[in-house]
C-alpha cells in the first residue's frame, strides 16, 4: 500500500514538473549581443531576442557605434534602445574588468575578421580564450579565423571545443559545418548545419550553407528547399536569391532562375556573379541581346573578370560578330593566360575567319594546358592534320 502511494506521489510530482513553465531566460549582456551578431546571426533575429529577453546593460552611444562597425543594422540598434533593462548583475571589480577586456578583444577580432585580417583576428580571439578559457564563443570564433587562414585541423579542434563547452551553441555547429564542408566531409557538414538550424531555426546563413552542401551531394531539391527557407526568413538576402537561381538553373527551370537572378541584382546591383549568371540563363533562353547586356555590366563592374569576357565573346560569336568575339577572347587570355577554354574559343573563331595557322597555335596552347579535354584534343589533332596535308 505504501509502495502504491509512493508511486502515485512520484507520478504526480513528475507531471507537475513536466507542466511547470520553463524558467525565463536571462537578459542578454553586451558580450552575448556581440557574439550573436559576430557569429552570423541576422540583426533581425538578435533584435527579436533583445525584445524577448531584455538586456542587462545600458547601450551607450559608443557601444552602439561599435556594434554598427561590426555589422549591426538599424533594427537591432533600435531594439537595444527600446529594450527592457534588467538590473545588472553585481560584479567584483576584477570580474568586471575581465569582461570589459573580453568584450574589447571580441569587438576588435570581429572587425579584423570582417576586414579579412585573419591572423590579427586570431590573436584577438586567443586573448578572449586566455581571459575566459571556458568561453565557447572564443573557441568558435578562433576556429573560424583559423579556417580562414587555412589551418583546417586547428579550426576543427576549436569548433569541437566550443561545442563541448556549450552543446547548444548554434554558431559553433555552423562554423564546424563550414570547415567540414571545405574538407569535402559533406555528410558531417550537413549534420552540423541541421543541428545549428534545430537550435536556431531562423539562422539564415545555416540554411544557405546547408543548401550548398546538399547541392554538392546531388540533392538539388533539398538545396532549393533550404534556399527558399532562407528567403522566407530574410527576403532581402541577395545571396540566397543568387544560390536559389543557380539551383533552379541546374534543374532546368530557366524562368525561375532568371527571376531569382533579377531579384539578387535588384537587391545588390554590383554583384558581378549575379550579372554573369543572368547572362548565361538569358543566353540559354535565346535572348542574346539580354545576355550581352549582362556580360557588359559585369565587365563594367569588374574589368578584370576573365570569365565575363569569355561569356561575352561566346554571345558575340553567336550574334555573328566575330571581330567582337575575338577581341573578348584575347582580353580574357591577357587576364588569364592559362585558361584553356579561352584559347580554344579564340582558335575556333580564328578558324572560322580563315586564319588556320593562328587557330592551330591557339588549339595547341589549349591542348598543352588541358590535354585531358577530349574536345580540345580533337580540335587540335584535326586541324593539325589538315594544315600539314
Amino acid at each position: 500500500m505504501k509502495r502504491a502511494r509512493l508511486l502515485v506521489i512520484l507520478v504526480a510530482a513528475s507531471i507537475g514538473l513536466a507542466q511547470a513553465p520553463p524558467a525565463p531566460k536571462k537578459p542578454l549582456d553586451q558580450i552575448q549581443v556581440v557574439a550573436l551578431l559576430a557569429g552570423g546571426v541576422a540583426s533581425q533575429r538578435v533584435a527579436m531576442l533583445v525584445n524577448e529577453r531584455g538586456i542587462s546593460f545600458e547601450p551607450t552611444e559608443d557601444y552602439l557605434t561599435t556594434l554598427k562597425d561590426v555589422g549591426a543594422e538599424d533594427v537591432l540598434l533600435g531594439a537595444l534602445l527600446l529594450a527592457k533593462r534588467a538590473k545588472a548583475e553585481a560584479l567584483s571589480a576584477e570580474v568586471a574588468a575581465n569582461r570589459e577586456q573580453v568584450l574589447n578583444h571580441l569587438l576588435r577580432g570581429t572587425k579584423l575578421r570582417n576586414e579579412k585580417l585573419y591572423a590579427e583576428a586570431e590573436q584577438e580571439f586567443r586573448e578572449v580564450i586566455r581571459l575566459q578559457p571556458d568561453s565557447a564563443m572564443g573557441h568558435a570564433f578562433l576556429g573560424e579565423a583559423l579556417a580562414a587562414k587555412g589551418d583546417v585541423g586547428g579550426a576543427i579542434v576549436e569548433c569541437r571545443d566550443a561545442i563541448r563547452l556549450q552543446p547548444d551553441y548554434a554558431v559553433a555547429h555552423y562554423y564546424l559545418g563550414n570547415v567540414l564542408r571545405e574538407t569535402e566531409d559533406l555528410d558531417g557538414a550537413i549534420a552540423e548545419y541541421r543541428t545549428a538550424i534545430s537550435l536556431l531555426p531562423d539562422f539564415v546563413f545555416a540554411h544557405t550553407a546547408l543548401g550548398e552542401a546538399l547541392g554538392k551531394k546531388g540533392d538539388r531539391q533539398g538545396a532549393i528547399t533550404e534556399y527558399r527557407a532562407a528567403i522566407r526568413i530574410n527576403p532581402n538576402y541577395a545571396d540566397a536569391h543568387l544560390d536559389l537561381g543557380f539551383a533552379l538553373f541546374e534543374k532546368g527551370d530557366l524562368d525561375g532562375a532568371i527571376a531569382e537572378y533579377r531579384t539578387a541584382i535588384r537587391l545588390q546591383p554590383d554583384d558581378v556573379k549575379a550579372h554573369n549568371n543572368l547572362g548565361i540563363a538569358l543566353k540559354d533562353k535565346g535572348d542574346l541581346d539580354g545576355a550581352i547586356a549582362e556580360y557588359r555590366t559585369a565587365i563594367r563592374l569588374r574589368p578584370d573578370d576573365a570569365g565575363a569576357h569569355i561569356h561575352l565573346g561566346d554571345a558575340l560569336s553567336k550574334k555573328g560578330d566575330p571581330e567582337g568575339a575575338i577581341a573578348e577572347y584575347r582580353t580574357a587570355i591577357r587576364l588569364q593566360p592559362n585558361d584553356a577554354f579561352a584559347h580554344a574559343s579564340l582558335g575556333l573563331e580564328l578558324e572560322r575567319k580563315g586564319d588556320r595557322r593562328a587557330a592551330l597555335e591557339e588549339y595547341r596552347t589549349a591542348y598543352l594546358l588541358n590535354p585531358k579535354n577530349s574536345a580540345i584534343a580533337q580540335q587540335y589533332e584535326r586541324l593539325l592534320k589538315e594544315v600539314n596535308q
